[in-house]
């Protein structure tokens, strides 16, 4: 009796692998291979509009080897800016979309640094492109829409 526990035990121990639960096993690979060369800046981007022009500059140049990976929606480039190892994402709008995006980048990926790369809604015409601030007050807003409202 012993005997058979063992065998079944041995049968079924050696069918068992990795389980890397809602990642497949490609797509876990291909993490695993891509933070052998972390760790790196994670840059997080609202939408496209801002996105574009960084993509697009000089200063990025994309991994040859695995320029990007898609995952849950979100497609995390690989590069770098300048000599720093870089993943771009674009977030969407939305603290929601934001705050699950770096999460995401966070739990994936060795990351030493998250930047977020947008315009932020400029109130201030003395501010230029460029130019990096840092709020003394803030506020959860969420998504407002900013306009004007006029009455009939």
């Amino acid at each position: 009796m012993l005997g058979l526990v063992i065998l079944v035990w041995g049968v079924w121990s050696s069918t068992i692998g990795r389980a890397d639960g809602a990642i497949s096993t490609s797509t876990m690979q291909e993490i695993e291979r891509v933070n052998e060369k972390g760790p790196y800046l994670g840059i997080v981007v609202p939408n496209s509009f801002e996105m574009n022009p960084l993509l697009q500059s000089p200063s990025f140049v994309a991994d040859l080897q695995v320029p990007y990976l898609d995952y849950f929606g979100r497609r995390f480039r690989f590069g770098k800016v300048e000599n720093e190892e870089v993943i771009v994402v674009l977030t969407g709008l939305s603290m929601l979309n934001a705050g699950i995006t770096t999460q995401l980048l966070l739990t994936l990926f060795k990351v030493k640094g998250v930047l977020h790369y947008g315009v932020a809604g400029n109130a201030n015409p003395q501010l230029q492109i460029g130019d990096v601030t840092i709020p003394r007050y803030w506020a959860h807003t969420g998504l407002w829409n900013w306009q004007i409202w006029r009455w009939a």
